[in-house]
């Protein structure tokens, strides 16, 4: 399982859903149809009060869209037509709906608004957590030689340790190549953590 997950291809992205979740979602028992999730996802950007697609495009540095035509630019034509039927302005258009249908960035599974979303989100918890282990200035703060450690870790390394397979590439969630072969597990190419640096550290209660 661990070879097949690490070696096999994604699923190319695309803005489609399977039925199972815009007809049959949390469907009780012996009724034939359940509830949609895209439409929840639309009704909860609103009642949250969601900016539009546009203008999250214009907060991520994207250039916004001024028309329909401009839609086919940065998603299918079949989207764009879509849209156009569904909605009075593309300022009217709902995040959830524009950012499914963009198209993905280069090696990534969602379009560049999405992207930027993500990013955003994921550099807000970091840079706000005073518990991220980057952080230092605290009691229990790490030290530079325990940091350096850590960022060895990788993904490789633990599964080569917490499973029964004999080899990896050191970039686990990417395919093999020439430049990401597949290592022996027991070799030194994937680094391991030398924990000696923990050694006789205080206990903090």
């Amino acid at each position: 399982m661990v070879n097949g997950l690490t070696g096999q291809p994604i699923q190319h992205g695309d803005n489609f859903f399977t039925s199972d979740v815009t007809n049959h979602l949390f469907e009780p028992i012996g009724q034939p149809f359940g509830m949609d999730l895209i439409a929840l996802n639309i009704q909860r950007g609103r009642d949250h009060g969601l900016p539009s697609y546009n203008r999250f495009r214009e907060v991520c540095g994207l250039r916004p869209v001024t028309s329909f035509e401009d839609l086919a630019s940065i998603m299918s034509e079949k989207s764009a037509r879509v849209m156009r039927r569904v909605y009075r302005s593309v300022d009217d258009i709902d995040l959830f709906i524009g950012g499914v249908s963009e198209h993905l960035i280069k090696g990534g599974v969602v379009g560049p608004t999405f992207a930027c979303i993500i990013a955003e989100q994921f550099r807000r918890l970091k840079n706000g957590d005073r518990f991220w282990f980057e952080n230092g200035g605290l009691e229990a703060s790490f030290t530079e030689d325990q940091l350096r450690e850590i960022r060895k870790s990788s993904l490789a390394r633990i599964l080569c340790d917490n499973s029964d397979v004999q080899s990896m590439q050191p970039l686990a969630l990417v395919q093999t190549f020439d430049w990401n072969p597949k290592i022996e597990c027991k070799s030194n190419e994937i680094p391991r953590i030398d924990l000696g640096y923990w050694k006789n550290e205080p206990v903090w209660s």
